[in-house]
């Protein structure tokens, strides 16, 4: 698995290095809004789908008990979401055209579509998750991630922002099919044992605290582009920003099949009690993730330029200080994002909801008041506001293992 999603996140990066290339800054701060609210709709929407199915399939499986009422329930909710990104796609789709994307009628489609798409994927990676077929995971991110390429080889000879927009959106599908066409034998594990009903009512439970915590995750991770375009920032200066913040997320692509497999790891530790197991495994994960967050922000401060110039091209330049400062909070928010998920399987999603909501508010209230260009601010904020976050979710865990 930690194979298959570093050669995912190569994918995504060989992705937006071809986008880069073949647009201007312009135009690829245009793709860097679609990629940002796109993601950012469907992780708020559907994150927390993704994670209510992965803890509550992996704990009753752990108990010997059948899954499948809880597939069918966490479905209707999706559907009802799809439905909703619909409707408020079209009242708000004025607003968002004009705002975000300039008046193109295309990527504001693109827009809803992504999220739709995106919203199937998450609710299929939760259904793997919670049975712990690691390997479909890690098939999902890469069907993902070649396909988006592969639509993308066009721009090798064609500059195109509609192309690359279609890329962006459509490898949500190829994601989520492959998997569900693969491994239909490894998803029989979802029936079998004693059967239990799985009622909405109890998924709210975890799923709104969850969609708290998701929402001012990804206002950090993918937020920075749509931040600088509605603080009025010219579009070339948004695609800089986006190419910065991507530069360094390599950890944070291969992070996320790693994440994945956090939270129903975590659940089966707590529900069998080998808590023990769990605190060992947890401490062994941060250690590693802190030396991989020194390696990156090191090297970051050695190359970060040059290989931005060298990855993007010559109009992409930015300096070096935010570079090192955005390598340091990616340092930094792989441990958030770990200590998080080890809350959230302890069942304590709102004191994780309470502590990423002031994780989230420090981080926009600084973008706002400090001085300075657009991606210093950034860098900045996000850099302090996920170093403070190591500090209140780790208390925050101390909080939920003691009740």
């Amino acid at each position: 698995m930690s194979s298959a999603t570093a050669a995912s996140g190569l994918l995504t990066y060989a992705f937006l290095i071809v986008a880069a290339r073949a647009l201007d800054p312009k135009a690829y701060g245009r793709i860097g809004v679609l990629w940002g609210s796109m993601f950012i709709g469907a992780i708020v929407l559907f994150r927390p789908l993704e994670q209510t199915a992965s803890r509550a399939i992996s704990a009753r499986l752990a108990r010997g008990e059948d899954a499948g009422a809880v597939v069918r329930s966490i479905a209707v909710a999706a559907s009802w979401l799809i439905a909703g990104v619909a409707v408020g796609g079209a009242l708000a789709w004025h607003e968002l055209r004009i705002k975000l994307f300039d008046g193109s009628a295309m990527l504001t489609v693109m827009l809803f579509v992504g999220v739709a798409l995106y919203g199937v994927s998450y609710v299929v990676r939760g259904i793997i998750g919670g049975v712990r077929w690691f390997g479909g995971y890690a098939l999902l991110l890469l069907s993902d991630a070649g396909a988006r390429l592969l639509l993308a080889v066009p721009l090798l000879v064609v500059s195109s922002t509609s192309l690359a927009a279609v890329a962006v959106v459509a490898a949500g599908a190829a994601g989520a099919v492959a998997p569900l066409i693969v491994g239909r034998a490894k998803l029989r594990a979802l029936h079998g044992g004693r059967r239990d009903t799985y009622l909405l009512s109890e998924a709210a439970g975890f799923a709104i605290p969850a969609a708290l915590v998701a929402a001012c995750d990804q206002l950090i991770v993918n937020g920075p582009p749509l931040l600088v375009a509605l603080d009025g920032a010219a579009p070339r200066t948004v695609g800089l920003v986006f190419g910065a913040t991507m530069l360094v997320r390599a950890p944070v692509y291969v992070f996320q099949g790693l994440a994945a497999s956090l939270l129903p790891n975590f659940t089966h530790l707590r529900s069998t009690g080998a808590a023990s197991r769990l605190a060992r495994a947890l401490l062994r994960l941060v250690l590693a993730l802190a030396a991989i967050g020194a390696t990156v922000v090191i090297g970051t401060a050695a190359v970060g330029q040059q290989v931005m110039s060298a990855l993007y091209g010559g109009r992409y330049t930015v300096a070096h200080s935010a570079l090192v400062l955005l390598a340091t909070a990616v340092a930094s928010y792989l441990i958030a994002a770990t200590l998080s998920q080890a809350i959230l399987a302890t069942g304590r999603a709102w004191i994780a909801a309470a502590s990423w909501l002031s994780i989230c508010v420090s981080f926009i209230t600084m973008f706002v008041f400090l001085s300075g260009g657009e991606l210093s601010r950034i860098a900045t904020a996000m850099a302090v506001a996920t170093g403070a976050g190591v500090v209140i979710l780790t208390a925050a865990l101390v909080l939920a293992l003691r009740r």
